[in-house]
C-alpha cells in the first residue's frame, strides 16, 4: 500500500473541492435560466391546469341585512336627489364623496370633498350654521353613503344625511357634474 503524505492528502482534498465549484455554476445559472423563462411565460399560473369555472347558487329569498351599517351607531338619515339639489343651489350643502379616488376624479357633485382631501378634517370641523352635510356613495354599495356618514358621526363630526341612490341617482336627475 503507497504511503501518501498529507500534501498529497491536502492536494486531493483541495482538487475535489475544485472540481464542484464549476458544476454548481453552471447549475445555478441553468436553474436562474429557467426562472426566468418562466416568470416570462406567463410564470407558475402557465404551468396550472385551467380551473373549470363555477356557478355561485343563486338566494331564493332576500337575506335581511344592515347593509354595512353599524345597528347600534348613530341613525342615518336619507335625503332625495331633489332636496339636495335645492340646498345646493342655496349653497348650503357641503357633500362628502365617500367612494373611492377613481370614482370621485371620474365625475363628481361639484364642490364635493373626497374623504381622502386634505382639508376635509378642517372643513368638517368648522361647518358654518345652516349648513348641511350630505355624504354620497354609488348605486354598486347602495348604503355608501349612509355608513360613510354613519363613520363620520362616530368619529364625532356633526350630523350627516346620505344622498338617496348616491351619485348616479344625482347624474342620472340632470343635476350637474364635474369632472
Amino acid at each position: 500500500m503507497p504511503v501518501t503524505t498529507d500534501e498529497e492528502e491536502q492536494e486531493v482534498v483541495t482538487k475535489g473541492r475544485r472540481s464542484w465549484l464549476p458544476l454548481a455554476l453552471v447549475g445555478g445559472l441553468v436553474l436562474m435560466a429557467a426562472l426566468v423563462a418562466l416568470l416570462l411565460t406567463g410564470g407558475v399560473d402557465g404551468l396550472r391546469p385551467p380551473v373549470a369555472a363555477t356557478a355561485l347558487p343563486v338566494a331564493e329569498e332576500e337575506v335581511p341585512s344592515h347593509g354595512g351599517l353599524n345597528p347600534d351607531g348613530p341613525v342615518v338619515l336619507v335625503i332625495s336627489p331633489s332636496e339636495a339639489h335645492a340646498h345646493f343651489d342655496a349653497g348650503t350643502a357641503l357633500f362628502i364623496d365617500v367612494r373611492m379616488g377613481n370614482d370621485f376624479r371620474a365625475g363628481h357633485i361639484p364642490g364635493a370633498l373626497t374623504i381622502t382631501s386634505r382639508e376635509l378634517e378642517t372643513l368638517l370641523e368648522q361647518v358654518p350654521e345652516g349648513v348641511v352635510l350630505i355624504a354620497y356613495g354609488d348605486a354598486v354599495r347602495p348604503d355608501s353613503g349612509m355608513r360613510g356618514a354613519q363613520i363620520f358621526m362616530e368619529l364625532g363630526y356633526p350630523p350627516m344625511l346620505a344622498l338617496e341612490g348616491g351619485f348616479q341617482a344625482w347624474e342620472a336627475a340632470g343635476y350637474p357634474v364635474e369632472r
